[in-house]
C-alpha cells in the first residue's frame, strides 16, 4: 500500500551557486561521500547534484516530514544507482528510524534534469 508520495523540483543554478560558494561545507552537510564521489566524476555535477537534492526532499515529503525538521537529516537519505542505472534511496540513522515507526516495506525513486531544472519523484509504501 502507498504510504506517501514526494516530488520536489530544484534549479541547478542554485545548487551550483551554492556548492561553489561553500565548496566542502556544502557537500559535507547535505551528501554522502559517495554522492559527492559520484557526481564529481559526472559530466555535469551540479545537475547530479542537484537531483539528490531535490530526491533528499521529496522522500521526506513522502514520509510526512520536511527537511528542516530536527527528526531527519540529509546525509541519512543517500541516492545510488543498480548496475543498469536505476535510481534507489538507501537510508541511514534517522532516516532508518522514521522508516521503521511507519513500517516502510519499500520505496520508489525516479530522476530528471533538463533546461536548468532537476527533479525527483518518490514513491514509499508499506
Amino acid at each position: 500500500m502507498i504510504y506517501g508520495i514526494g516530488i520536489d523540483l530544484v534549479k541547478i543554478d542554485r545548487i551550483d551557486r551554492a556548492w561553489k560558494r561553500w565548496g566542502t561545507r556544502f557537500e559535507k552537510r547535505l551528501f554522502t561521500p559517495a554522492e559527492v564521489e559520484s557526481c564529481r566524476s559526472r559530466p555535469h555535477p551540479a545537475s547530479c547534484l542537484a537531483m539528490r537534492f531535490a530526491a533528499k526532499e521529496a522522500f521526506s515529503k513522502a514520509m510526512g516530514l520536511g527537511l528542516r525538521s530536527s527528526e531527519l537529516l540529509w546525509r541519512d537519505i543517500e541516492v545510488k544507482h543498480n548496475a543498469r542505472g536505476k535510481p534507489f534511496l538507501v537510508l541511514s540513522g534517522t532516516a532508518v528510524s522514521i522508516a521503521r515507526k511507519v513500517k516502510m516495506k519499500a520505496s520508489h525513486l525516479s530522476l530528471t534534469d533538463e533546461a536548468g531544472l532537476a527533479q525527483a519523484f518518490v514513491v514509499v509504501e508499506v
